[in-house]
């Protein structure tokens, strides 16, 4: 595992900070911490600079913070301008924000996966409102500020034009690249000589959020024809698939995240084990749920109500905690562990069985860590 040379010393959270990467084979990538354009715990996005015949930025970061990546360029000895291609890890705002006032300046070809390409012609929270609507919480969530500059995102890089759509094992100019659904759909990692760029799919400190198997349902029509014959890439089933195989990559690798790289002071390396960790974090949490499940059957809102009592769960966040307990319990249907039954004067069911008028009831049994293990 390689470790960073600091360049510049940012804050303590990193923004600001450069850093310079070299493996043994002489291959060099340098990183900016670009600061988010909110105020967030999370810290900055970690953009990837692979300079050579082309200059290559990996995830310029969220839009409103272009000026600090400009500034970061330039203390690298780079202008802008300059740039000849931005590769894109998927379509979260705090990742692809940037590209547009990049691309506009600079020219530069924009690289993401296939899907990323499909889903800017959607209206993905849109499609969405439908479920969302019936989850506590959801309206506060939906008039936060994080919605808000969601919405502006949204906006702004409609009309961005994908030069080079990927897919699985795309190899070129030095890049492999490797599909890794389950955080979003369109996840990429990129192995660059001993250099993994995780984007949010390996991550230290903080595991990534999955999204939910249900989903798949509602873009199907809008997905390429590859990828409409069956769900593999939305839920937390697709995440754990996707990291153990990362985790089976060869080679002494240096995994290169876009957060906490550097955090309270402290650099945070990490190689491929990192994936392993994550998935077992999850095996983990189906146990814990069960924990909560254990007094008798109960809907998804006591569930999760329960499960991160310990936390004082803003209503706006409730959401976002709503959704992850719901991935867990999506596979822990699919590994025959919980039964559903319906309460009809609760609400609706959704097409994954779940919904305000879903009753659970644990079985007793552990049936989802075998079904964790042969994914």
């Amino acid at each position: 595992m390689l470790h960073a040379e600091t360049i510049k010393r940012g804050d303590d959270s990193g923004n600001g900070t450069l850093l310079k990467y070299t493996s043994p084979t002489g291959a060099v990538v340098k990183a900016i911490g670009v600061p988010q354009s909110w105020d967030t715990p999370l810290g900055p996005t970690w953009c990837y600079v692979v300079e050579g015949n082309d200059l290559t930025l990996v995830d310029p970061g969220c839009h409103g913070s272009v000026s600090y990546l400009e500034q970061g360029l330039e203390e690298l000895g780079h202008s802008l301008t300059a740039v000849d291609r931005v590769v894109v890890s998927h379509g979260h705002m705090d990742h692809d924000g940037s590209c547009p006032p990049v691309i506009q300046k600079s020219g530069a070809e924009l690289w993401a996966h296939e899907i990323w390409g499909s889903m800017q012609k959607t209206d993905r929270r849109d499609l969405e409102l439908a479920w969302r609507n019936e989850v506590k919480g959801f309206e506060a969530f939906a008039k936060s500020d994080t919605m808000r500059r969601a919405n502006e995102h949204r906006e702004l890089n409609r009309n961005l034009v994908l030069d080079r759509p990927v897919t699985e094992g795309l190899q070129a100019d030095g890049f492999t690249f490797y599909y890794t659904p389950g955080h979003s759909p369109d996840e990429l990692c990129i192995l660059f000589d001993q250099f993994l760029f995780s984007g949010d799919h390996i991550l230290p400190l903080i595991t990534p959020h999955p999204s939910v198997a249900m989903s798949y349902d509602t873009f199907q029509p809008a997905l390429p024809t590859a990828y409409k014959n069956g769900n593999e890439i939305y839920g937390l089933k697709a995440l754990l698939s996707s990291l153990k195989r990362m985790a089976l990559l060869d080679g002494d690798i240096t995994v290169l995240p876009a957060h906490r790289a550097f955090h309270r002071g402290q650099f945070n390396p990490i190689g491929l084990e990192r994936a392993t960790e994550i998935v077992e974090h999850h095996r983990r949490r189906c146990y814990e749920i069960t924990e909560v499940m254990k007094p008798g059957p109960q809907d998804l809102v006591s569930i999760t109500t329960k499960y991160f009592s310990n936390r004082e769960l803003e209503e706006h966040n409730f959401f976002l905690a709503y959704s992850e307990i719901m991935s867990h319990i999506e596979l822990m249907l699919e590994s025959g562990d919980v039964t559903i039954t319906t309460d009809p004067a609760k609400g609706g069911i959704w097409s994954n069985g779940l919904g305000p008028g879903a009753v659970i009831a644990w079985d007793g049994t552990d049936r989802f860590s075998a079904f964790i293990d042969q994914l």
